[in-house]
């Protein structure tokens, strides 16, 4: 844990084990925190808050932009993306991104006006004058999941820390070593003892104790469907605002006008990035009945030259997956297929080999033929399993599409402006792409709509998620 500006390590015994996803191996035994040591960070924030919120803006924009100078560091970065492929199990590469997309996140709201947009009101029936003041809300809670915990760490936490807000973070029990490690460094950059600090454990026995705590105004959450609903329940009852990013099962639609050959290259790069454990990757595609054979053979001459590995080897172009729970769920979701009747053209099984017999790997997968009523298509894949239907035209696409109870991302294959228009207007989606997937920019709101959850992070719209608006009215 890092509680107070220093690493924390509470007198109980409970621990965790942290375990390399591509070798079983253990990294580390992480300490759990007890209902005290919650408590002990929470007040560490809060009594962190006044001092800080009373910093200029500026003062707090230039603590962040040393944070990225530290983040530049050669040395730095490359340590942080060994430590998130040694946890996580992504290649290296990924993970080199995933850091340069913090620095890129702070880079942008740091370079943002200084000056909150306000309103000021004359009224001239009674001779008096109004304005808005935007004030913090205070101690700022962020739950994160362990597909790409340093990259959603800063969509939530650096616009509450710009605000003059102080943050406690709960990261996954699955991943926690990369943000107990951006603490350091954030405090070696700058940041004051107590305005972030990290507590690790169990997220059923933290979040409520989190949601419930008087001295908490926000929580922003990413994880699965039940856990957040649990968690914006027990919220709800104390009037906490809340964020919550519940996953997804983004629908990529394939016209026939489309480059088909240049698409499915990309929608191969789209899905299996992070071996397909990511929130918008694309897990149903919708191809025109025209082009279906093509796009195929394009996909599966795509996924044969994904290179199977440990991420830590440069060759590596897709890891394991990040828990053995994980690999069991691939394993069930493809026999759902074969009983279903399914095509499963490319993949379907965990690799046989000595470098893969200790770890959490499956191959990648293509399957097509899904029938519509089947969970594969209800449900959300995480992991290394792409499926791909045939369709006659946009309107079946469409319908296809929002036939999903998720509703984060979509995406629209088209030369077409007329059904480029109709894609983005139509789809039920939080973000909707044209010619491309999961391109997620900090200056660009992010979130969902039905069961992804509500709120949105990045853009300058999240800065108000993290300020109270305050009306004065005075008359002389």
């Amino acid at each position: 844990m890092f509680i107070g500006g220093e690493k924390y390590t509470p007198s109980h015994a409970e621990t965790f084990d942290v375990v390399n996803p591509a070798t079983g191996e253990l990294i580390e035994s992480v300490s759990a925190a007890s209902f005290d040591d919650v408590e002990k960070a929470v007040c560490s924030c809060a009594a962190a808050f006044k001092p800080w919120s009373r910093k200029s803006y500026a003062e707090r924009a230039a603590v962040l932009s040393g944070i990225s100078a530290v983040l530049k560091q050669k040395n730095n970065l490359e340590k942080l993306a060994v430590l998130l492929t040694k946890e996580q199990g992504k290649p290296l590469f990924e993970s080199r991104r995933e850091i340069e997309g913090v620095i890129g996140v702070i880079d942008y709201f740091t370079g943002l006006s200084s000056s909150f947009h306000t309103d000021f009101f004359e009224n001239k029936n009674n001779q008096s004058y109004s304005f808005t003041l935007k004030k913090p809300l205070g101690v700022c809670v962020s739950v994160l999941p362990w597909n790409m915990p340093a990259l959603i760490l800063s969509w939530q936490t650096i616009p509450a820390l710009l605000t003059g807000n102080t943050c406690l973070v709960k990261p996954s029990s699955i991943c926690p070593l990369t943000v107990l490690e951006l603490a350091v460094l954030f405090h070696h950059a700058g940041l004051p003892p107590g305005v972030f600090n990290v507590v690790t454990g169990s997220g059923g026995k933290i979040g409520k104790q989190l949601a419930s705590s008087p001295d908490i105004h926000k929580i922003s959450f990413t994880g699965s469907v039940d856990a957040g609903r649990s968690l914006g329940a027990e919220a709800a009852k104390y009037g906490k605002r809340i964020t919550l990013e519940l996953g997804g099962s983004d629908a990529m639609i394939v016209c026939d006008d489309a480059d088909v050959r240049g698409c499915a290259s990309k929608a191969v790069q789209a899905k299996f990035f992070n071996g397909g454990q990511a929130c918008i990757s694309p897990k149903r595609v919708f191809v025109f009945e025209s082009v279906f054979d093509e796009f195929v053979q394009t996909v599966l001459e795509s996924v044969s030259k994904i290179r199977l590995g440990n991420g830590l080897s440069e060759e590596t172009s897709m890891g394991p997956l990040s828990s053995a729970g994980g690999q069991n769920q691939m394993i069930e979701w493809t026999a759902s297929a074969k009983t279903e009747g399914s095509k499963i053209l490319a993949g379907g099984s965990v690799p046989k080999g000595d470098e893969f017999k200790d770890g959490y790997f499956f191959e990648p997968t293509v399957i097509t033929n899904v029938s519509p009523f089947s969970r594969l298509l209800k449900e959300e894949i995480f992991g290394p399993i792409m499926i791909i239907n045939p369709v006659k035209d946009l309107d079946e696409a469409i319908s296809e599409a929002n036939k999903s109870d998720f509703g984060l991302g979509a995406s629209v294959w088209t030369n077409d402006m007329r059904r480029a228009k109709k894609g983005f207007e139509e789809l039920e989606a939080g973000i909707v792409w044209v010619n491309q997937h999961t391109k997620v920019l900090p200056e660009l709101p992010f979130g969902g709509i039905k069961n992804s959850g509500f709120g949105r992070v990045n853009g300058y719209e999240a800065l108000n998620d993290y300020l109270e608006t305050k009306t004065v009215v005075f008359k002389f």
